[in-house]
């Protein structure tokens, strides 16, 4: 779970969320990849380094789906209901996500926007790695009751 978030409707355009802090473990990456593959242990990019060099990669990398929930479970966390009920989010991976690497999910206000009797908050969502560098970029939303 996230720390203390303030309330949605609390933040403005060009406000940062608190970013919260996720690793990329290897017992979670191939957990994951059980849950994908219907509960099988399989050899793949994913999950075995000497497949992913064969791939052209230079070791083993995270699948897109899995750090993603990073930002969904972050999004849950400051929207609650209002993202369950109509949560988007839209990305791009731009870098490979590597077991053991720290990943900071941030996100800041773009906009909000009237949606019948809510409102959209939009938000500038991003994985960066313990780098600094963006591993995943995008957009994300979710609904605030008015």
């Amino acid at each position: 779970m996230s720390a203390s978030l303030p309330a949605p409707g609390a933040l403005g355009p060009g406000d940062e969320v608190p970013p919260v802090s996720r690793e990329m473990g290897w017992e979670q990456i191939k957990k994951y990849n059980r849950y994908v593959t219907g509960g099988k242990d399989m050899k793949n990019i994913h999950t075995d380094d000497e497949t992913a060099r064969k791939a052209g990669l230079p070791r083993a990398i995270a699948t897109g789906r899995h750090p993603v929930s990073f930002i969904a479970e972050h999004l849950t966390d400051l929207f609650g209901a209002g993202f369950a009920a109509g949560g988007e989010i839209d990305v791009a991976f731009v870098k490979p996500i590597f077991p053991g690497d720290t990943l900071n999910v941030t996100a800041k206000v773009k906009e909000s926007l009237p949606e019948g009797d809510k409102t959209r908050m939009i938000l500038d969502v991003a994985l960066v790695n313990q780098d600094g560098v963006s591993v995943t970029v995008g957009t994300a939303s979710g609904l605030i009751a008015d």
